[in-house]
C-alpha cells in the first residue's frame, strides 16, 4: 500500500502534451529539484530518450513517450507541487483498478519500486539492438515466474519471461501502457528469483 511520504518513481501522464512542452516539464523539475535540495526533499525526473523520427523529414534524440514521464518523489510532495506551481499541475498521476474484499472497485496510484526503475532506466537507456519497447504490454504472452539475467550486458535485470512474436524475452512492465522487453534470452543466463529475493528488491 502507497505510503504518501515514502518515495518511489510515479509514472505520470502529461496532458496536452508535445515535445516542446515535455522539455519544458523537466527543465522546470531540474530547476525545482535544485530548490528542494536545501529542504531535503527527493525530486528526480526521467524520460526516455531514443533516435526517432520528429516530423516527415527529421531525426532526433527525443523522449519518444511524448505525454509520459517518470517522476520520483514521495506522493505528498508530488500533490503539493501540483497545488501550488502552475506548471507542474498538468501531471496526472497514473491509476490501475484495484478491489477490495466486497469486490467493490477502487481505483489506486502506480508507483515503481527503485530496482524496477533502475532496470527500467539500464535497459531503455542502452544502445544495444535486442530491446523492443511494447506501448502494449498485452501483445506479450505466456507469462511466468520473474527471473533475473545472469550474463551478458543486462547481468543483474529483473523482469519477467514473455514470448512475443515467438522469442523468449525478459519484460520490464512500469505500467499498463509501457514496457521494455529483451529479445531472445537464452535460457541459460536466467534464474528464478525466490519469494524472499522479490522481497528484498522490493518488488513483492
Amino acid at each position: 500500500m502507497l505510503k504518501e511520504s515514502d518515495v518511489h518513481w510515479f509514472p505520470m501522464r502529461v496532458r496536452h502534451s508535445s515535445l516542446p512542452r515535455l522539455q519544458l516539464m523537466l527543465d522546470n523539475i531540474d530547476k525545482q529539484k535544485h530548490l528542494l535540495l536545501d529542504n531535503d526533499i527527493t525530486l528526480e525526473s526521467y524520460a526516455p530518450v531514443r533516435y526517432i523520427k520528429l516530423n516527415q523529414n527529421k531525426m532526433d534524440f527525443a523522449p519518444y513517450l511524448l505525454n509520459y514521464i517518470f517522476v520520483r518523489s514521495s506522493f505528498s510532495t508530488l500533490v503539493e507541487l501540483k497545488r501550488n506551481m502552475e506548471w507542474f499541475e498538468p501531471l496526472r498521476f497514473v491509476m490501475h483498478p484495484a478491489f477490495d474484499a466486497d469486490f467493490n472497485r477502487h481505483d489506486e496510484i502506480i508507483y515503481i519500486p527503485d530496482k524496477r526503475m533502475d532496470d527500467y532506466r539500464r535497459v531503455s537507456d542502452s544502445d544495444y539492438g535486442n530491446v523492443l519497447f511494447l506501448r502494449d504490454p498485452s501483445i506479450a504472452i505466456d507469462p511466468t515466474a520473474p527471473v533475473q539475467i545472469t550474463e551478458g550486458p543486462f547481468a543483474g535485470v529483473v523482469g519477467t519471461i514473455k514470448r512475443i512474436k515467438g522469442k523468449r524475452c525478459v519484460v520490464l512492465t512500469i505500467s499498463d501502457r509501457q514496457a521494455a522487453a529483451i529479445v531472445d534470452v537464452h535460457r541459460r543466463h536466467l534464474r528464478y528469483l525466490t519469494p524472499v529475493e522479490l522481497h528484498e528488491f522490493g518488488l513483492l
